[in-house]
């Protein structure tokens, strides 16, 4: 038998906070269910590019709140109900302004969700990239992290690993370039030789930090001079 989901009929307060290039995020208190959410069911053209739960720790000022990473069609939807598709039920969203910044937590689970999102997420990761800024300064990596070390237009990383793009922190700002190829090398230290494509933001020569975003998360790199 097919799933129903169930619609709520008074709409939960939320918060937007706007992005650029049609992304935003929207706060809402969490409900005691832990509903997860799945899409956007309504308004079309917003879709859900990621998700983060924040503040379930006991005492966590402002209580548990869901964070929505939304791109699409996002203009005059301030005012207006959003509705969430989750495991539970359909939850209805009126999106009124933020008065507020986002908390150091509540960016650093964000940041997290987006650069866990995979290769879908990375117009959302550009488009909010100003709202978690602080929180990726704060990536460190441990000291056996795999270390990148830039060779022209390409790169060489340790390991095995073959990540799908690079974010990448130079003297001019952030920036994320697609590894269009990885080509694994065995002489000596094991090591994957990259191939990339710049994607948004500064170009990637200069590394000064850098995140290997994988399919399903991310390991920021020690960055060693060539």
């Amino acid at each position: 038998m097919a799933s129903v989901h169930r619609v709520s009929s008074d709409p939960t307060p939320g918060r937007l906070f706007a992005g650029s290039q049609n992304t935003a995020v929207l706060r809402l208190p969490l409900l005691p269910a832990l509903p997860i959410p799945l899409g956007i069911a309504a308004p079309a053209g917003v879709t859900l590019a990621t998700w983060a739960f924040s503040g379930l720790e006991e005492g966590a000022a402002g209580g548990p709140v869901c964070l929505l990473a939304l791109e699409g069609t996002l203009d005059g939807i301030l005012g207006r109900d959003l509705t969430l598709a989750t495991h539970f039920r359909d939850i209805p969203i009126r999106c009124e302004p933020a008065s507020e910044a986002l908390s150091e937590a509540e960016r650093t689970l964000l940041a997290r969700a987006l650069l866990s999102a995979g290769p879908s997420g990375l117009a959302a990761l550009a488009g909010l990239l100003s709202l978690i800024e602080p929180a990726l300064a704060a990536l460190a990596p441990t000291d056996d992290a795999p270390a990148l070390t830039q060779t022209g237009p390409g790169a060489t990383l340790t390991g095995t690993a073959i990540p799908h793009a690079l974010l990448i922190h130079t003297a001019a700002g952030w920036g994320c370039a697609r590894v269009a190829t990885g080509r694994l090398h065995f002489a000596g230290d094991a090591c994957v030789r990259l191939t990339l494509e710049p994607l948004w933001g500064a170009a990637p020569d200069g590394a000064r930090a850098a995140v290997a975003l994988q399919a399903h998360g991310f390991v920021p790199l020690r960055v060693r001079t060539a």
